[in-house]
């Protein structure tokens, strides 16, 4: 193989590795964002008055639970979870089938009449609700408590765990989460 047979050999391969780069890149799309800044997706509920205990009415009318992910604008962690968990169909499928979402600006002025009826902006109640960081997701029952919590990203089927967790009523039934997956994984494995 003569030099220039080389050259056009590596011009070649870098071309194909240019092309793959740019295709890989043009994968994961820009997740469009809120006036506010926060990340968002056409499933989650954003026809709301932020009025929780209307919005759990709703959510039970239509056979869901009512989940709060709170946010905050240039959060890498909340786009991530955007981007990688909200892109998987499988997740968004069950997301979708047994859940309404709702999103709260960790830092917002949008008001929330929280489930007491008490009415204050995303911010406040984002304190009330002692949010520390973000992604938080939030679950509730049908009284409008809360039950249970993910704090912070964690991967799509892991995500899609927590939410199976909260369908099988796991926080009810007092099943520590960590245990419930354990259980799980013992029955699929017909231990």
């Amino acid at each position: 193989m003569g030099l220039s047979s080389v050259v056009r050999h590596l011009i070649l391969v870098l071309g194909i590795l240019l092309v793959l780069q740019s295709v890989s890149v043009g994968i994961v799309a820009e997740v469009p964002k809120r006036d506010d800044g926060i990340h968002t997706q056409p499933w989650i509920r954003s026809l709301t008055f932020l009025d929780l205990k209307e919005d759990l009415t709703e959510a039970k009318k239509a056979g869901k639970g009512l989940v709060v992910l709170f946010e905050q604008p240039g959060c890498v962690s909340c786009k991530r979870l955007h981007e990688v968990n909200f892109s998987n169909k499988e997740v968004v499928g069950y997301i979708t089938k047994n859940f309404d979402v709702l999103q709260i600006n960790m830092y917002g002025d949008n008001e929330v009449t929280d489930m007491d009826g008490s009415v204050i902006n995303e911010r406040k109640f984002a304190e009330r609700m002692r949010i520390h960081f973000t992604p938080t997701t939030v679950f509730f029952n049908d009284q409008g408590r809360e039950v249970f919590r993910v704090p912070g990203y964690i991967g799509a089927q892991f995500y899609k765990r927590a939410f199976e967790y909260v369908v099988d009523k796991g926080p009810q039934k007092k099943i520590l989460f960590p245990r419930w997956q354990r259980e799980r994984r013992n029955q699929k494995s017909g231990s």
